[in-house]
């Protein structure tokens, strides 16, 4: 699985980034360089929860020649796609891996490029079906990341099968 930033950011803002290895266990949690340099951009400005997100240990992959070319390809026509992003589902489509966000364009790009693609909701729901956590812990957490994400998690219900 290859995250985005802006779910990394959720897990951490509530102290809950260890999550994503225990609901992933059985794949490699991966971020690309330039979802990495995100992280530290964000930690440079005084974002203090990218510690814990770094102290994950996540494997970082650069781009190899041929995606550095299909990047710059595709950088200046997706405009209203982070360099991350892009950068992450260019990765996905090569590597034949799922990508985790929550960016509504980066989802139609993945759809796109058929990369599956996995946002907040899907990520809980794994949670709760592989009872990682109870119903009542995960609505923990889903107001947590309401409130110290300013996220609102529409569809809350199919989280829990409902």
């Amino acid at each position: 699985m290859i995250f985005d930033t802006d779910i990394l950011s959720i897990f951490g803002k509530i102290g809950k980034i260890s999550l994503l290895k225990k609901i992933f266990h059985d794949s490699d949690v991966i971020i690309t360089f330039e979802v990495y340099n995100e992280l530290l951009k964000a930690k440079d400005a005084g974002y203090d929860f990218v510690d814990g997100i770094l102290e994950q240990g996540f494997k970082v992959i650069q781009l190899d020649p041929d995606l550095i070319l299909e990047f710059e390809q595709n950088k200046d026509k997706l405009r209203n796609i982070h360099y991350g992003e892009l950068a992450s589902i260019l990765l996905c489509k090569k590597l034949n891996m799922d990508f985790a966000t929550n960016d509504k364009k980066a989802k139609r790009f993945c759809e796109e490029n058929k990369v599956v693609w996995f946002d907040i909701v899907d990520i809980l729901r794994l949670c709760f079906l592989k009872h990682i956590m109870d119903e009542r812990e995960l609505r923990d957490v889903i107001r947590d990341i309401e409130i110290r994400d300013r996220t609102y998690i529409s569809k809350k219900e199919r989280i829990f099968g409902n």
